[in-house]
């Protein structure tokens, strides 16, 4: 091997030799970026915010509101309009703000998964964001990396990269450093095998890709379907609105009355119709929501996983670092053969790592045979590596051929280590000896270890009657196949590793299961292995229902997917078949998550409704095919994400019974005055009053609420079904008609005491009654609880709302503007009465915990 190459393995994961790579300096690159711009493929859209702003100005009730301004002035009412105009600042600024907070935290989240690379700069190694790559960077190339930006190989090792996202073709294609266009790589290229570096000669949109780059998305922006269903369903209610004011006005014209107040009647109903609530609410509610996992280090990269978490029916697990610790330490060592010495063993497990491995299996090996007196540096100095042949998928298996150093020894040898299965097919050992080494290995993974052989031979060793290898050979380039290499080898003994399982896991698990999630471990670990690891988790799972790769290699369809639906543990599974099992899942029509760290998880991560990648562990090909990372890779934070997806939607639903009910009472209002000759009830200067208080009771009340203490104990939701079921919105619709027929009737009857009054009596019930509308949302059994919610949120939208009104009665100036008077005591009891038997009906006793009502 060069010594070029000797460096590129070096430098794979010992820092100290980044020093004599150089790179750009500091201010060199900055120097750069200001001159080439930041490295992005597609071009920053600089109308966004101007879009943003028209968007919000063109709001529904705005608009109405402003047209309704203008008809005041037009009628000559010059105070009224003004008043009205002014209006429109508060009802914008509430939209701008709930809008502008969840913007926030949206691009928090979006600098949160932004994309990173490592750079050598001044000599070191440093992660900067992708968008910082300029041309001159020495960028690190490491298997699972995602490329940002074209450039040159300048050191590579094994290094293979697929440009299929370019070029179409799926054929992985060897990179050579220095070697023309073998050594060309592209932004959006996937490194599918080793390592080297490689120097950025192009960014940005000067890339190949940057053409191409706005067809692939960095992150999901698109709305989610129950946000398209939301959308919809404001702009049919705008439409009804639209419909209904037209016919009141058509009605009221036929009866002789004047146009203009015709018209003010029309505008005040559409007012009252338009929800542009339920949007806002909606969308606020999911950035929030994702804004609250990234606060506890889950990042979620597509808005829609937030909708889907509550609805989870399945979460797919890999063991390792996610259910295990992932610190392995090797526990135990046990040679087979007795002309097979333990030194001997350690020996060639040393042998089978890198010289500076990063892996934390090969760093347990290291410290491990150290600790038993093996002389690390004396042992390299006997032996040169001379050809590194990386882990095969099939046999899930790794080897290396050494060189011996010695004049005296012009040998060769190589030694491989990985799963028994794999090398034991390399091996030449009889019946009893095979069955011995797997029923030693059987022993092992029974107490949950993770269990590798280790295996190697001398190629010219003298009397084998082998053919004859020497160091020259493979230093000159011999082209001998992996498998003519690795045959006929001779299994020195196995290594028992313990990853101790985390402590938190039997608790995150019986939480998921009694959420009705059903888990499944996935893993490439043996069978006995991952039986120990779900015992100890408290899976629930058949042990008669244990399958293993090769078993499921051997069925055909229909029985493989029978064993997808129902086993809970899968061993010694290859990519293809993992990502089979999600497919059977999905198409079965369950609601499936999966964890997953490297690049041959990210199809299945894909094709999982909620993909899980690990941040620590995870290569930058699942993170980027995930919907979620878990920076910590903690399996109880994945389970909180689904305790957060139940919490969200739970508070949509009441946030939208709540809009439901209040909408109705509005609506019903500004139809029975203009139909039954009465004068205006609500005037667009008290919808104004009322809007203010709308959105944030609606935004404010249930976004931050902890939800029902037994959202966890509940059976995933049918994402299937609407947000809101038809008996949920009977249930509020019947409340607010009560409020409606209710302040109608108090309205008609007061009007002899003068309509200002009238209408005082009215509003004071809509507000009152509307409090008692989120009330019924906080309340829970048993009943004194139902009385007294324990909900700050609550208290503090009760005390606002009344304030308001209270300013809105006893402040002359105040009173005169929205035409109103403050009410006697007995009114008060009136107003009290109705606004209770609106809703205590709906309130039944619920064994348990939980909302009152469903």
């Amino acid at each position: 091997m060069s010594q070029r190459s000797e460096q590129v393995l070096a430098v794979k994961t010992d820092a100290q030799t980044l020093s004599g790579l150089g790179g750009l300096s500091a201010d060199e690159a900055r120097i750069r970026l200001r001159k080439y711009g930041a490295n992005r493929l597609v071009r920053v859209d600089r109308t966004a915010s101007l879009r943003e702003f028209l968007h919000t100005v063109a709001d529904p009730m705005a608009l109405m509101l402003a047209l309704a301004s203008a008809l005041y002035v037009w009628l000559g009412d010059l105070h009224e309009g003004m008043v009205l105009a002014i209006a429109l600042f508060p009802v914008l600024g509430v939209d701008v703000l709930m809008e502008a907070r969840s913007r926030k935290a949206l691009k928090e989240l979006a600098l949160a998964v932004a994309p990173t690379a490592s750079v050598i700069r001044g000599g070191a190694e440093l992660e900067v964001p992708s968008v910082e790559i300029v041309p001159g960077d020495l960028l690190v190339i490491r298997e699972g990396d995602v490329l940002h930006a074209d450039g040159v190989v300048t050191f590579a090792a094994n290094l293979t990269v697929d440009e299929s996202q370019l070029t179409g073709e799926s054929e992985p294609r060897e990179k050579i450093a220095d070697n023309g266009e073998q050594s060309q790589f592209y932004a959006g290229s996937l490194v599918i095998m080793g390592h080297g570096f490689g120097e950025v000669t192009a960014t940005g949109q000067s890339t190949r890709f940057g053409e191409i780059a706005r067809l692939l998305a960095e992150a999901d922006t698109t709305t989610t379907p129950l946000q398209r269903e939301t959308s919809k369903i404001a702009r049919y209610l705008v439409v009804i609105a639209i419909v209904l004011a037209v016919c009141i006005f058509l009605v009221l014209v036929a009866r002789s009355a004047p146009p203009s107040r015709a018209f003010l009647y029309a505008v005040s109903l559409a007012m009252s119709a338009v929800s542009e609530e339920f949007v806002l609410v909606f969308s606020l509610f999911l950035s929030l929501g994702a804004w609250r996992l990234a606060k506890i280090g889950v990042l979620v990269r597509r808005l829609a996983s937030v909708e889907t978490l509550g609805s989870t029916t399945v979460i797919c697990l890999d063991k390792t670092g996610t259910l295990t610790a992932g610190t392995y330490a090797l526990s135990s060592h046990q040679t087979l053969r007795a002309e097979v010495s333990e030194n001997d063993l350690l020996e060639a497990a040393v042998l089978a790592c890198e010289k500076n491995p990063q892996d934390i299996i090969e760093r347990a090996i290291i410290a491990h045979c150290s600790s038993h007196n093996v002389n690390l540096e004396e042992l390299h100095s006997r032996w040169s590596l001379v050809r590194d042949y990386d882990i095969d998928p099939r046999g899930k298996h790794m080897s290396h051929v050494w060189a011996s150093t010695e004049e005296s020894r012009a040998e060769a040898r190589i030694v491989a280590k990985g799963a028994i299965e794999g090398v034991l097919e390399h091996c030449q050992l009889t019946a009893e000896e095979r069955q011995q080494a797997y029923a030693a290995n059987a022993v092992l993974s029974a107490r949950g270890m993770r269990v590798l052989a280790v295996a190697g031979r001398v190629f010219n060793a003298p009397g084998s009657g082998q053919e004859p290898y020497c160091a020259n050979d493979f230093a000159g380039g011999r082209n001998d196949t992996r498998q003519q290499v690795e045959r006929d080898l001779e299994l020195y003994g196995l290594l028992a590793f313990h990853d101790p399982l985390r402590t938190e896991v039997p608790q995150a698990v019986a939480e998921c299961q009694s959420a009705g999630i059903r888990l499944k471990i996935i893993t490439g670990d043996h069978p006995l292995t991952a039986h120990a690891i779900a015992e100890a988790a408290g899976i629930v799972h058949r042990d008669d229902l244990i399958f293993s790769g090769p078993e499921l290699a051997q069925m055909d369809q229909e029985h493989f997917e029978q064993a997808a639906r129902e086993a809970a543990i899968f061993a010694r599974v290859t990519p293809a078949q993992k990502y089979a099992v999600i497919d059977t899942l999905v198409r079965a029509g369950e609601v499936v998550a999966m964890t997953g760290d490297g690049i041959n998880d990210a199809p299945a991560l894909r094709r999982a409704h909620i993909g899980v990648a690990m941040g620590q562990r995870g290569t930058e090909a699942a993170r980027a095919a995930a919907a979620l990372v878990l920076l910590g890779d903690d399996f109880r934070a994945l389970v909180a994400t689904v305790r957060e997806g139940r919490r969200v939607y739970s508070n949509i639903q009441r946030a939208f019974r709540y809009l439901i009910g209040f909408k109705f009472m509005l609506v019903g209002l500004a139809l029975l005055a203009p139909l039954s000759g009465m004068p205006i009830l609500l005037l667009p200067i008290d919808l104004v009053w009322l809007e203010l208080i709308v959105h944030p009771v609606s935004a404010l009340a249930f976004e931050g609420d902890p939800g029902p203490e037994d959202i966890m104990r509940r059976p995933p939701r049918n994402p299937a079904a609407s947000i809101i079921a038809l008996d949920a919105i009977l249930r509020p619709a019947l409340s607010g008609a009560i409020l409606t027929v209710g302040a109608f009737l108090l309205f008609v009857t007061h009007l002899d005491a003068g309509e200002a009054y009238a209408r005082g009596v009215a509003i004071a019930l809509v507000i009152v009654g509307s409090l008692f509308l989120v009330w019924t949302e906080f309340a829970s059994a048993p009943w004194w609880r139902a009385l007294l919610p324990r909900s700050l949120r609550f208290w503090a939208v009760c005390v606002g709302a009344s304030v308001t009104l209270m300013v809105g009665m006893l402040v002359p100036e105040i009173a005169a503007l929205v035409q109103i008077a403050p009410i006697s005591l007995a009114d008060w009891g009136a107003v009290t009465g109705i606004s209770v038997a609106s809703v205590i009906w709906r309130a039944r006793k619920r064994a348990g915990t939980g909302p009152l009502y469903l």
